[in-house]
């Protein structure tokens, strides 16, 4: 069938081929299972999200605008024969992917719905987020990862018993449990008393780092990602559930290598079945059974770490919680235990990865390191200075530096919306029930929002003195959001936030970074942007007149 479809793309008689190779039977399968993407549980929330009953809009702006169908963009069937072997996607990273299709139809355009999947509108327009963020209304519909939500509310819904956590649901169910965990996660005050033990975590990882670290070259002897994840993990494991991990236990070694492996396979194999065209709603595929394996392996990991957790906190009984985890029990239970799940998983590769390309920019930009480590030694003179609330507050560089490697590079090229009502962007009328993917990440590095916008420039981030440059950063506040926007604001922020502050002030203080390849970083681009292959950095330990720098005035 394969070589068939592949064979009718080179004769360039895609459409009409295709129908007479299917026949109507594949294109009947096909249009109906756009309005069967989801599990039957999340349908019926769309459902009472999205009125189809309403009537339509006869307003002016809705008159005056382009139909739906007038969108530029791919046949679906063409669109699908892109990603065989031979075809122009095929084996092509998301964000490429991405670029070919807006240097060929434009601002806007439509990719259409096929294989359980419904149409998504792509816009890199500003006005246009502004549009979807007005319109969403209190319960913003994030409708994607279609297999993570079959695994949840399908395979696995005896563990997960009707109420999967905050990626797969909808509507009120989404809504309630965001109102509880909101408190918890989201207020940098609750998650900031855990930076002392976070601030030991992080130098015990410098101090391995120093013991991994060629003293010659400055080159680390260990893939650094992956040291960088077992922090990460580690770290997270202790805010979530209170919880000081050994990582030199082979038990706590062979766990996290496992879980680093499921976390991989993951996010490649969820990209695959969920953002490329494939049958897996028709058929389960080996790929597609390893993915529900893995995403099976993550669960059972970390709710081991969970279940131990919850008897340490029963055994023990404090009056005053000391962890998300016990927090989050006094709430409801359920969604304790659904969101630490969701915190261990999320909070490696994605808090790994963002910091990976924070210390990059940095490493590549020697005078922005020399600002950020003269504002550091005036709040850590001595390398082993304690981070504090307090001391921490006074760190803007800081912020501003990871604020503008989020800009050139954030963790996920753009956010995604499913519209609840009829709404009109860049002058097409867009239906309900219709995707819409914002490509905030194109934006971020526009001449046009950003002046010089190739340029690392933490100072366009600082709100008050000399060096402030608040005119090289856009005034639109719908562009830059590396952790989502507004509701559906990543519920983790606050978490990664403080775990990434603390790493990148201890080692700048401690070291001199630099790149150590000649060519730029690359980025693998599947559901999140993570570094591709070896990370070359040099560490090499501060000399007299680095430490010197900082008795200057900021």
């Amino acid at each position: 069938m394969l070589k068939k479809l592949y064979a009718v793309k080179q004769t360039g008689q895609r459409l009409v081929r295709l129908r007479q190779l299917c026949g109507a039977r594949f294109q009947a399968q096909a249009e109906q299972q756009r309005n069967s993407s989801f599990s039957n549980a999340t349908q019926q929330q769309l459902k009472e999200l999205i009125d189809e009953n309403a009537p339509e809009r006869t307003d002016a702006e809705w008159s005056n605008a382009k139909e739906y169908d007038a969108l530029p963009g791919p046949t679906r069937y063409g669109f699908f024969l892109s990603f065989l072997p031979g075809g122009e996607f095929h084996n092509m990273n998301y964000i490429c992917m991405n670029q070919m299709l807006r240097q060929k139809y434009g601002d806007i355009f439509l990719l259409k719905g096929a294989f359980g999947r419904v149409d998504t509108v792509f816009t890199y327009n500003a006005d246009d987020f502004e549009v979807v963020y007005r319109n969403e209304g209190i319960w913003p519909i994030r409708a994607a990862m279609m297999s993570f939500d079959y695994y949840r509310k399908v395979k696995r819904v005896d563990f997960f018993k009707g109420q999967s956590g905050l990626v797969t649901e909808h509507g009120s169910a989404w809504g309630d449990m965001r109102n509880k965990v909101n408190p918890v996660m989201m207020k940098s005050a609750s998650i900031r008393q855990d930076l002392p033990e976070i601030d030991k975590i992080t130098m015990k990882f410098v101090d391995r780092l120093e013991t991994l670290r060629d003293p010659i070259t400055g080159l680390l002897k260990n893939d650094f990602h992956i040291e960088l994840k077992k922090w990460a993990f580690e770290s997270v494991i202790y805010i979530s559930l209170n919880k000081r991990m050994n990582m030199t236990t082979e038990s706590a070694k062979k766990e996290t290598a496992q879980l680093v492996k499921n976390l991989a396979d993951s996010f490649n194999l969820c990209f695959k079945y969920d953002m490329t065209p494939s049958m897996w709603k028709y058929f389960e595929t080996p790929g597609f059974k390893k993915l529900m394996r893995s995403y099976n392996g993550i669960t059972e990991i970390t709710y081991k770490y969970v279940l131990e957790a919850m008897e340490r906190i029963k055994r023990e009984g404090n009056k005053e919680a000391k962890s998300v985890l016990d927090k989050l029990l006094r709430i409801d239970p359920h969604y304790a235990v659904l969101m630490s799940i969701d915190s261990l998983t999320s909070g490696m590769d994605t808090t790994a990865s963002t910091f990976i390309t924070a210390l990059y920019h940095i490493a590549r930009n020697p005078d922005k390191q020399q600002a950020l480590r003269r504002e550091l030694m005036h709040i850590m003179p001595d390398p082993r200075t304690p981070l504090t609330q307090e001391n921490t507050k006074i760190m803007p560089y800081l912020r501003a530096c990871i604020k503008e490697a989020q800009r050139i590079t954030p963790i996920a090229p753009g956010n995604l919306r499913t519209l609840p009502k009829d709404i009109v962007l860049s002058g097409y009328r867009i239906p309900r029930g219709t995707s819409v993917h914002m490509g905030n990440m194109a934006l971020c590095n526009s001449e046009k929002y950003y002046p010089r916008y190739k340029e690392f420039i933490p100072e366009r981030w600082l709100k008050a003195g000399t060096e402030a440059c608040p005119e090289l950063r856009s005034s639109n506040p719908f562009i830059y959001a590396p952790f989502g926007f507004g509701p559906r604001t990543c519920v983790g922020k606050r978490i990664a936030e403080m775990e990434m502050e603390t790493l990148l002030a201890r080692l700048i203080r401690s070291y001199k970074i630099s790149w150590a390849k000649p060519e730029e970083m690359q980025y693998n681009s599947n559901l999140i942007l993570t570094p591709k292959g070896p990370l070359k950095f040099r560490f090499m330990p501060l000399e007299e007149e680095d430490c010197a720098i900082g008795s200057l005035a900021m």
